[in-house]
């Protein structure tokens, strides 16, 4: 069974990915993002991970 800390990190993560989605795709303007927002995308985007290889696994996997 998962947890309350998993749930709460699970809400936070879905929360905030539809709103940067729905900032960026939904709009015909550029996105309107905060401060913190930016800092997000930027950790994201320059970290060392492999994100590409870690999502194609996921698509592989059945969601819950």
């Amino acid at each position: 069974m998962k947890g309350v800390r998993h749930l709460l990190r699970d809400f936070t993560a879905r929360a905030v990915r539809e709103h940067l989605r729905s900032q960026t795709e939904e709009r015909d303007a550029p996105p309107q993002l905060t401060k913190n927002e930016v800092e997000l995308v930027r950790f994201i985007r320059a970290g060392s991970f492999d994100w590409a290889t870690f999502l194609a696994e996921r698509a592989d996997t059945p969601g819950p």
